[in-house]
């Protein structure tokens, strides 16, 4: 139909508005909304069955109007609290300061047969630099866990560690002064040597 065809129906639809509003306004009584076909089936079944009913129907039951005229409803008390306030103050100090140097927060008390992921991350690091004085029946106990439990956690899970390539660890400096190649050569040599001692405190080398 296209942008032309919508803008003329929208045209007839607008088409002496105004009048046809009034016209409906004016109206002593409104139009109905028609029946559904079974309902006005079982309407037109009942008018021509009772035909007292139909002249209950136009008639206005005095009785019951008198009733409705009489009902009204009546608020008494004052207006209930629907939301009252609460009487704990809110946090002034919303910092969330963490007990552990993960992302979340370890409970304090831990039952014994359970451990923290801080507890268990130290235990195999205790044990990968010292395996003879950080044995698992020692770290076990530490935690409160079964020995069987943690040989299993010290055999499958390690602390990630990063290797460096000894490649990465040289060093080309084009320095044109004595003292700067210096101080290079000096601080290349302690970078080796702490590279090596780790190496050797998590048994590598």
């Amino acid at each position: 139909m296209g942008v032309a065809g919508s803008h003329f129906i929208k045209r007839i639809r607008r088409f002496n508005v105004i009048e046809r509003t009034e016209r409906v306004i004016t109206k002593d009584k409104p139009t109905p909304a028609p029946l559904h076909k079974a309902d006005a089936d079982r309407l037109k079944y009942l008018l021509e069955n009772d035909p007292q009913l139909k002249e209950e129907l136009k008639n206005k039951n005095s009785i019951l109007g008198k009733n409705l005229q009489s009902v009204y409803v009546t608020s008494k008390g004052d207006l209930p609290d629907v939301y009252p306030q609460s009487k704990v103050k809110l946090p002034q100090n919303r910092t969330q300061d963490l007990n552990s140097p993960f992302t979340f927060e370890e409970p304090e008390h831990v039952p014994p047969g359970r451990y923290t992921l801080t507890q268990i991350t130290e235990c195999i690091a205790d044990h990968y630099k010292d395996k003879k004085m950080y044995s698992s029946q020692v770290l076990a106990d530490r935690v409160k866990i079964d020995k069987k439990l943690m040989d299993n956690i010290l055999k499958y899970y390690r602390v990630f560690d990063m290797y460096i390539p000894e490649k990465m660890l040289e060093k080309k400096t084009s320095s044109k002064f004595f003292i700067s190649n210096a101080i290079d050569k000096i601080r290349y040599n302690l970078e080796m040597d702490k590279y090596k001692e780790e190496r050797k405190q998590i048994g590598k080398d």
